[in-house]
């Protein structure tokens, strides 16, 4: 039979199916190591100056 053909006759058969494939890869990633998944800090760098006049306030036109 087609996978058609028993979606059509059988559509419980299907979603029995589908929701053991989905509880077995929600239980398969819960099982991963975590040296599969990698904590990493990417480096940083913080610069500040200083520029007179050069504020976020608004200013008055004149």
């Amino acid at each position: 039979m087609k996978i058609t053909e028993v979606s059509i006759k059988r559509p419980t058969v299907v979603v029995v199916l589908f929701t053991i494939l989905t509880l077995l890869g929600l239980l398969s990633y819960k099982a991963l190591n975590y040296e599969l998944l990698p904590k990493f800090s990417s480096p940083i760098v913080t610069i500040a100056t200083v520029y007179p006049g050069a504020s976020p306030r608004k200013w008055k036109a004149r």
